[in-house]
């Protein structure tokens, strides 16, 4: 195996993690509010809490560095290209949703049980928020890993 060929791997792994983590906690977010199941809910926003730091925050830095490496690594790929420069959005997308504004986003559900309860306008404020955020980063997430398979322009 050759080094880019082990960064590939790597950027691929990290990528699944990061992507697929984050579908499922959304899944299980829309699974519980629909049951209206706020104990759940509440748990859940402990848990992104946690696995935004601990699991997508790293995966997020390995993806990047990774896919700068390989891009390093490999004579026939550019900085400049199209599909290099989506995968940057990608990651400060993620970045960004991450860090500033899914924590934010947790905090306001958790006073809004505190406040209302499951049902109370601030809990399902945010959690509409959070569905209707979460869904255009998937997209967008989903048009970056596409962009990564088929590399158009390259």
């Amino acid at each position: 195996m050759s080094l880019y060929e082990f960064l590939k791997l790597v950027h691929v792994v990290a990528v699944i993690i990061w992507v697929g983590g984050a579908f499922m906690l959304g899944i299980f977010y829309e699974r519980a509010q629909r049951a209206k199941d706020e104990e759940t809910v509440l748990g859940l926003t402990n848990i992104a809490d946690f696995v935004g730091k601990a699991v997508f925050n790293p995966a997020g830095i390995i993806t990047l560095v990774a896919g700068i490496w390989m891009v390093i690594e490999n004579d026939a790929i550019e900085f400049s290209d199209a599909w290099i420069s989506l995968g940057f959005l990608g990651v400060a997308l993620g970045a960004g949703l991450g860090m500033a504004f899914y924590p934010k986003l947790t905090r306001r559900v958790r006073d809004g049980i505190a406040a209302d309860g499951l049902l109370g306008n601030e809990t399902l404020s945010a959690l509409r928020t959070f569905r209707l955020v979460s869904s255009v980063e998937w997209v967008f997430l989903i048009i970056v890993v596409w962009s990564m398979v088929v590399k158009p322009g390259a």
